[in-house]
């Protein structure tokens, strides 16, 4: 960037590049992030309904999140009363946070307020409404409780301008310094100091915006320090005031511009890490960013101070060398800029986004002003061969400025997202769910059904579920409900063999139809069926479970296949008594992780049992005596379909 003289400085220069490719090396390999958390699913749902009271709120994001202290989540009444919550706890790798209600809720309509902080330092925040009960009634379709916004954004902006001109001020300036020292002009005093203390002041001003959840008024005086040395994002930011706080001192009275360059370097790196761009690619977002920060801040940083300088020597000749010398190197800044914005850009937006997303449109405008700067340079050197471009310097130096702070609002605009791209993992079930299973010729399907959507997880033979070996598989969904009114719902993957779909259930009977594949299996369609709504019974299998365990013996005819093909083997008959049975069944103990009992259209009394956790689905057709006469059961790797005959009545017992 500029040459120095002596073995020493260059030593020192060295392990300025050396501590920059540590600390990358050494934090670049952490997880990729999004930068800016989204708010993917809530539990309860986001203007959803409950049947009963939950006991606790969850949050679902994209990316790992940190919650905001006691600003996590604020639960209220629609009479603006708080409900006390408890601690939030952090699950998924981070991306889900888990808050525990200490209070019971009464039937009504709550609204949830949360804030979490996410991977680039900003406090993200939101609210939308549930309801508990008959009060469903109370939550209007139309409004789009979902929305977020960064928390003190204003703020954030005006703190990241700071920052950016910071760095422009002291690392530009040293280098402004350099080049007009090495012509022996003089130059007026140092504004390199100044920017190292606006760097330290912004870069406490964000941390403490981490600690206070996104108010600088809360970050003063109740911080949270779990909020901030909790995370990434708060430990970026404090790497970044301590390497601003190195700055500042070395360029007081000791004046130590090495030292103050090490400083510089590591705040650099730290924005770089948590700078959007790090969370399209861990490896060259981090670059790019530092790069282009760096780049920049000479750019800028260097013209400011020699604006500066030309006014105090009135734009003589020996000055108008030096802006000469200054213009071949900010050529070469210039197309390091562009280079490094263009493929950061690349990495957050498409083209098609361009102009029709907010962060497209932004980042467009930095891009017209930049352009607008680089005529302006170009204009700039072309007269300097005749006179001192004056109006054109000061004009781009001003306009660079502008840049900044089109930058700094840029930093906290939400990137576009993918709306059917996939999703880290599968949501959390809302309200009262059920599972349901079948199979694909040799892929076995489970699909959990719950208020307003569905989830199907697909199995291949041999798959191991606790290593979740990769099937490449392929999953479409047709819905029909009763009236034969049947529709494609489009699928977002969840994991590897995980699918995820909004689905506005009907009562009754909803036919999912699943065509299903996997790499190097047997796939092919099944149809399903979700009787809704569920209707929780607990009660009803623990006495199911004691009247076959009152049975002294049955016939048993059980038919076993790992495939479609396997569906037509003659069944096995066996005898058996009620406990040896009961005993091989998976809920042997009366208890299941959920349950659903409806009534099939002969009349039947059916309870659906779901086992989402092993992916496993049963339905249980019953008699007047609490006895199974029907069972199909679905495992990942295994349909069994059982039929029963007893020889007379073991007890008497009420109908269903």
């Amino acid at each position: 960037m500029f040459k120095v003289c002596g073995g020493r400085v260059r030593r020192s220069v060295r392990l300025i590049v050396a501590l920059m490719l540590a600390m990358a090396g050494l934090l670049v390999a952490a997880p990729a992030s999004q930068a800016h958390a989204v708010l993917l699913f809530a539990s309860p749902a986001i203007e959803g309904a409950v049947p009963t009271a939950p006991k606790a709120v969850s949050l679902v994001f994209d990316e790992p999140v940190q919650p905001a202290g006691s600003r996590t989540v604020r639960l209220t009444t629609s009479a603006g009363k708080t409900v006390a919550v408890g601690p939030a706890e952090r699950s998924q790798g981070g991306r889900q946070l888990t808050v525990p209600l200490r209070d019971t809720l009464t039937a009504g309509v709550y609204t949830v307020a949360w804030q979490a902080t996410a991977a680039d330092g900003d406090v993200m925040g939101g609210s939308y409404r549930f309801a508990v009960g008959s009060a469903a009634a109370g939550l209007s379709a139309g409004e789009a409780g979902g929305q977020q916004q960064v928390s003190g954004a204003g703020v954030t902006a005006v703190l990241r301008w700071v920052l950016f001109a910071a760095f422009a001020l002291a690392l530009g300036g040293l280098v402004g310094e350099r080049l007009a020292a090495r012509h022996g002009i003089r130059t007026p005093g140092s504004w390199a100091r100044t920017g190292a203390v606006c760097g330290l002041v912004a870069s406490l001003g964000l941390a403490v915006l981490i600690a206070g959840g996104g108010s600088l008024a809360e970050g003063l005086s109740s911080p949270s320090g779990s909020a901030l040395f909790g995370g990434r994002a708060g430990v970026l930011a404090v790497v970044e005031t301590a390497g601003w706080v190195v700055a500042a001192v070395a360029l007081g009275r000791a004046r130590q511009p090495v030292v103050a360059l090490a400083g510089l370097a590591a705040a650099l790196v730290a924005e770089g890490l948590r700078a959007h761009p790090a969370g399209a690619s861990a490896a060259w977002g981090p670059v790019l960013t530092t790069v282009h920060l760096a780049a920049a801040a000479v750019w800028i940083g260097a013209l400011i101070h020699l604006v500066r300088v030309g006014v105090a020597h009135r734009w003589d000749a020996p000055f108008r060398a030096t802006l000469g010398r200054y213009a071949r190197l900010a050529l070469a800044l210039v197309i390091v800029v562009l280079l490094t914005g263009t493929l950061s850009g690349l990495l957050l937006v498409s083209p098609a986004d361009l102009f029709g997303t907010s962060f497209g449109k932004v980042l467009a405008v930095k891009l017209v002003f930049v352009l607008v700067v680089c005529a302006l340079a170009l204009a700039a050197r072309w007269r300097m061969a005749r006179t001192a471009p004056r109006s054109l310097v000061r004009v781009e130096a001003s306009a660079l400025v502008v840049v900044l702070a089109v930058t700094a609002w840029l930093s906290v605009t939400q990137p576009p997202r993918d709306a059917s791209g996939a999703l880290p993992f599968a949501p959390p079930a809302t309200g009262a769910a059920i599972t349901v299973g079948g199979r694909a010729d040799q892929i076995g399907i489970a699909a959990t059904a719950s208020a307003g959507q569905v989830v199907l997880r697909l199995t291949a033979p041999t798959t191991d579920l606790e290593r979740g070996d990769s099937r490449a598989y392929e999953a479409s969904l047709r819905l029909a409900d009763a009236a034969g009114r049947s529709r494609t719902v489009p699928l977002r993957g969840c994991g590897d063999g995980c699918f995820y779909a909004p689905v506005a259930w009907k009562d009754g009977p909803n036919l999912l139809t699943v065509r299903a594949a996997a790499k190097g299996w047997g796939g092919g369609k099944e149809t399903l069926r979700v009787m809704w709504p569920v209707r929780p019974d607990a009660d009803l299998l623990a006495r199911t479970v004691r009247a076959m365990r009152a049975v002294k013996t049955f016939t048993l005819h059980e038919q076993v296949a790992s495939d479609t093909a396997g569906a037509a083997v003659a069944p096995t008959r066996l005898e058996l008594t009620g406990n040896r049975f009961v005993d091989s069944e998976p809920y042997a103990t009366g208890q299941a992780a959920q349950t659903s009992r409806f009534t099939d259209a002969e009349g039947h009394t059916v309870l659906a049992l779901g086992y989402p956790g092993e992916r496993l689905a049963l339905e249980l057709t019953l008699d007047d005596h609490y006895r199974v006469v029907r069972e199909t059961l679905v495992a990942p790797n295994h349909l069994i379909r059982r039929s029963f005959t007893y020889a007379g009545i073991a007890e008497a017992g009420d109908r269903p």
